[in-house]
């Protein structure tokens, strides 16, 4: 693929991106480029794409996402510097890349309602500073179906308290929206949206394929609240030297265990919670072996939040109303995936009296017990690190209650 020189974002066009919730940048991609990536995108729907239920060329929209970008020809349109150096501008960070996505969608295809994309149980969709990458491969117009956006949607959400710790949104109210306009997108243009951004896609009219990439980055110092996509070091591999930055993390072992930094804010000394391992003789945080939210999530893997409260209540008796991505830590039989939870709410004070074998601890005393090196004092360090904003993660089963 060709990689075409763009001048960076004026001062204009990121003006118009905050105020708009979008920008479209034109002819990013040659129209040659992108009838090249089309026919790949189209050949992997045909054999590579989700769900497997859906077989081409049914009516119905085929998604060819994460680690596939690894199938040759896709990877470079994930570090093409025009696309990278105009998130990143308007992200105001280095971006990582949260979501590959190709989409599909075979005539008869009835299309997409109007929705926001923030979704808190999502990888892709939980980073308080994320947004759109989206690169039609087909012409988004009446004939094959448009794009539709809703200008200055993204202000119907609004940061509750840009100075808290676990940052909040509020609700969007749907019946404020704008009219949803057609940007006109052409093959080869690029349109970033903001991901609090609305939009919709209604059906085409075509008897050809809608295509489209859909690529999905966040700023570096805002995670995702339900965690990263888990890319493999294929995916990683693919990529250019330079452009292997993008990628957040990687591993190949499966994401086994999971556990849960409980903090309890505590005068000038935050304490922290850990559970007596009886059968390891250790302190551990609590959690344990996790497993996938299948639920409203699709191809988009990684959240353990749902797994993880269930074992929060099975193991200490509390309902954990929300929680925040922190790291992945190798472990020998897989990976660990550690999030953390402000018990500002001091829901967790009566547990010594409860019978169960718990403790408070503060940092001093863990590093103490276990050594800087230790992932429970790397995860502290992480936590409270007042350079990453986070946001509140939840499970599938909360989709309903996200801002509540």
């Amino acid at each position: 693929m060709t990689m075409i020189n763009t001048p960076a974002l004026s001062d204009q066009q990121i003006a118009d991106y905050h105020d708009n919730g979008y920008l479209i940048v034109r002819n990013v991609l040659s129209r040659h480029e992108a009838i090249e990536l089309r026919r790949i995108v189209q050949q992997q729907a045909q054999c590579n794409s989700y769900p497997p239920s859906l077989k081409y060329p049914q009516p119905g929209k085929y998604t060819i996402s994460g680690n596939k970008m690894a199938e040759p020809g896709l990877a470079p349109i994930v570090e093409h510097p025009a696309v990278v150096d105009a998130v990143e501008c308007l992200l105001g960070q280095r971006a990582y890349l949260t979501a590959f996505v190709g989409y599909l969608r075979t005539p008869g295809d009835s299309g997409s309602g109007a929705h926001c994309d923030y979704k808190r149980w999502r990888p892709v969709g939980s980073s308080m500073n994320w947004l759109f990458a989206i690169i039609p491969l087909t012409d988004f117009d009446s004939e094959y179906g448009p794009f539709l956006v809703s200008p200055q949607s993204h202000k119907l959400t609004r940061v509750i308290d840009e100075k808290a710790h676990i940052r909040d949104v509020t609700r969007p109210d749907a019946t404020q929206l704008a009219p949803f306009i057609d940007p006109e997108l052409k093959a080869g243009d690029l349109l970033l949206a903001n991901g609090h951004t609305w939009h919709k896609a209604p059906a085409g009219t075509t008897t050809e394929d809608r295509c489209g990439i859909f690529n999905k980055y966040c700023a570096v110092n805002a995670p995702p609240a339900a965690g990263y996509y888990p890319y493999n070091h294929a995916a990683l591999n693919a990529l250019s030297d330079a452009g292997k930055r993008v990628i957040p993390v990687c591993f190949d072992k499966p994401i086994t265990t999971t556990r849960l930094l409980i903090e309890c804010p505590s005068g000038e000394e935050s304490k922290f919670l850990l559970l007596q391992d009886d059968e390891n003789d250790r302190w551990e945080l609590p959690g344990g072996e996790g497993w996938e939210e299948k639920e409203l999530v699709g191809w988009d893997v990684g959240s353990r939040i749902g797994s993880l409260q269930a074992l929060i209540q099975t193991q200490l008796g509390i309902d954990i109303p929300w929680m925040s991505y922190i790291a992945d830590v190798e472990k020998e039989n897989g990976i660990c995936r550690v999030y953390g939870y402000s018990d500002k709410c001091r829901s967790f004070d009566a547990l010594a009296k409860g019978g169960v074998h718990c403790d408070w601890f503060t940092k001093d005393q863990l590093q103490n017990m276990f050594g800087d090196g230790h992932y429970i004092c790397r995860a502290i360090h992480t936590w409270q690190r007042d350079d990453i904003i986070r946001g509140k993660g939840k499970a599938c089963n909360q989709s309903k209650h996200q801002f509540d």
